[in-house]
């Protein structure tokens, strides 16, 4: 195995290997880049071409290209031997029973058995060319489809010698009365490549108009993750980086349609919303990030909910909205390639759209409105971390408003003035809207049922709040804000309530739930972390007393913690 390590580490240039997934540039005799193991917003990530190897001096990541490809890819040492091995010439024995390496074989020869399915299956064919889906197009991206017939999966994975629990294990085959069958049958078959071009799980599309659900995607697996999985980086990765942008939309055949018509530097979600695990990604190709969204209500609610995520990822966040009723696939078929690049020359920044769309339903003729415009956007101008950008736009919320710009400042005069809301952060903004939120839906409060939620909260005034009103449910069944305000002395709380409510009010039900998960998720993460670091320090005490015992106890609390963290929140 030395002997293999070293002659892969003699072929591989690091820099070739890194600069796959991390956009550097060069800085003297080095190459630094942006890390893409923690979140930065100056490059402290440096790779040495004389001694191959990379170190971050903010996370304090380092090693050779194989540490990297590990860390990176979340390999074993074995599977990135295997992974570089492949792509220097390079042969790797094999040793032990790592299932990943067999899953992506399996993987790659179920595509190209769907893809075989679909050259013999006339319907499924001419349903993709009426979507403008050429043969060529059909080749490139592997396309395929599954049928219907259960003996036929079971011929492949007889011929292919794929033991059944290798593809078992990725949730894609199934058995059912002693026999397999695939979750996919019936539907289009979109392979999904990660960036070193293997394939990782599948998009599957039914063509029958009113199938329900409309888009399969493949079980997460050991292989497969819909957080940080982007379709078509694998072909759009050197035209970002060429390009210094990205285009993110949201559906398989809105990317084919772009990627077809010349549009190249752009990645699919899997028809999920967008995370931020795939805009770290996208960020170690490049810092300017375009939403192309549908042109419809929800498009944009889509992109506004990332304000503030591309604000703390200081990244340059803009939006391209399509005309009402069009998404990237049809306005392109309809309209043409040309029609689509004056759209996208319009683009905005993302806080712009923002403004503009509540400067609409806030009415800044109105007190009320301009009040109302302010307690929505200023949050948010708030959480910007580059400090030009953000005195730009609070200088543009006060030319809106009519408040001078002082008002919006952190110094101590404008905080004393601002009211309770002087103490708003980023996590403050969030615990508000889960105070609307449950004001406005009480009977979501049973989701707080058993949770630590009120020892996690910093800010006294929502601490109160929240706990008067669980208590006020647990007694009344109900939460009526007419009643539930005479609780409070302060009338600065009272006033926060009703502001809540009133904010709150136009959330509809799959939003709410949506907030309160994703808050919920937040305080467990945040208690799993202050707990690491508890067993951290009491592991130093230990460590210096000469415990033993404490020691080897606390590390193996430490391993547990880590793990529970690896497996929910990573």
């Amino acid at each position: 195995m030395i002997s293999t390590m070293d002659e892969l580490l003699q072929k591989v240039n690091i820099l070739d290997v890194v600069s796959q997934n991390v956009k550097l540039r060069k800085a003297g005799k080095d190459y630094l880049g942006l890390c893409p193991f923690h979140k930065e917003k100056t490059p402290s990530f440096t790779v040495s071409i004389e001694k191959q190897i990379y170190y971050c001096f903010g996370c304090h990541e380092g090693g050779n290209a194989v540490n990297f490809v590990m860390k990176y890819e979340n390999m074993t040492f074995q599977e990135a031997l295997e992974s570089l091995g492949l792509q220097y010439g390079v042969e790797v024995k094999r040793t032990g029973d790592s299932k990943r390496p067999r899953q992506y074989d399996a993987l790659m020869k179920l595509a190209e058995y769907y893809h075989q399915c679909l050259k013999q299956n006339s319907i499924a064919l001419q349903y993709l060319m009426k979507r403008g889906i050429s043969e060529d197009v059909v080749d490139e991206f592997m396309i395929g489809f599954s049928d219907r017939q259960r003996h036929n999966i079971k011929g492949f994975m007889k011929n292919a010698a794929i033991p059944n629990d290798i593809l078992l294990n990725t949730g894609i085959l199934r058995m059912k009365d002693g026999e397999i069958y695939d979750i996919f049958r019936g539907r289009i078959i979109i392979p999904i490549f990660d960036v070193s071009k293997k394939v990782i799980g599948f998009g599957a599309r039914a063509t029958e108009k009113d199938a329900i659900p409309k888009y399969i995607n493949s079980p997460e697996s050991s292989v497969f993750s819909k957080r940080f999985s982007l379709f078509g980086i694998d072909k759009a990765k050197k035209h970002i980086v060429e390009q210094n942008e990205v285009f993110i939309v949201e559906g398989y055949f809105d990317f084919i349609a772009l990627y077809a018509h010349g549009i190249k530097n752009v990645v699919s979600t899997l028809g999920t919303a967008i995370t931020d695990g795939q805009l770290s990604k996208l960020r170690n190709y490049t810092e300017n990030i375009t939403l192309m969204l549908d042109g419809d209500e929800a498009g944009v609610k889509s992109a506004l909910r990332l304000v503030e995520t591309i604000s703390e990822m200081d990244v340059n966040g803009s939006m391209v909205v399509l005309p009402d009723g069009h998404d990237p696939d049809s306005f392109v078929r309809q309209s043409g390639i040309e029609e689509v690049k004056k759209v996208v020359s319009q683009k905005k920044p993302i806080l712009d759209y923002f403004f503009e769309y509540y400067m609409a339903r806030c009415k800044l003729s109105a007190l009320e409105g301009r009040l109302s415009f302010v307690r929505t956007v200023f949050p948010y101008v708030e959480a910007i971390k580059n400090v030009v950008k953000k005195r730009l736009y609070i200088k543009k919320l006060s030319e809106l408003t009519g408040v001078e710009e002082h008002y919006f400042s952190n110094s101590p005069k404008g905080n004393e003035e601002s009211g309770y809301t002087k103490d708003m952060d980023s996590t403050n903004i969030i615990e508000k809207r889960v105070v609307g939120v449950l004001m406005n839906n009480p009977s979501l409060i049973h989701m707080f049922k058993g949770k630590e939620v009120i020892a996690q909260i910093k800010d006294n005034g929502i601490s109160e709040v929240l706990t008067k009103m669980f208590q006020w449910f647990e007694e009344n069944k109900q939460v009526e804000i007419n009643s539930f305000i005479n609780e409070f002395e302060k009338d600065e709380l009272k006033d926060f309530v009703v502001q809540t409510c009133f904010d709150m009010a136009g959330c509809d039900e799959v939003e709410s739930k949506r907030i309160l998960f994703d808050y919920l998720k937040y305080v467990e993460k945040k208690y799993i972390r202050k707990e690491a670091q508890r067993i951290t320090e009491k592991l130093s005490e230990a460590e210096k007393k000469g415990d033993d015992e404490t020691v080897m106890e606390l590390l193996q609390q430490k391993r547990q913690v880590l793990a529970f963290i690896k497996s929910n929140f990573i």
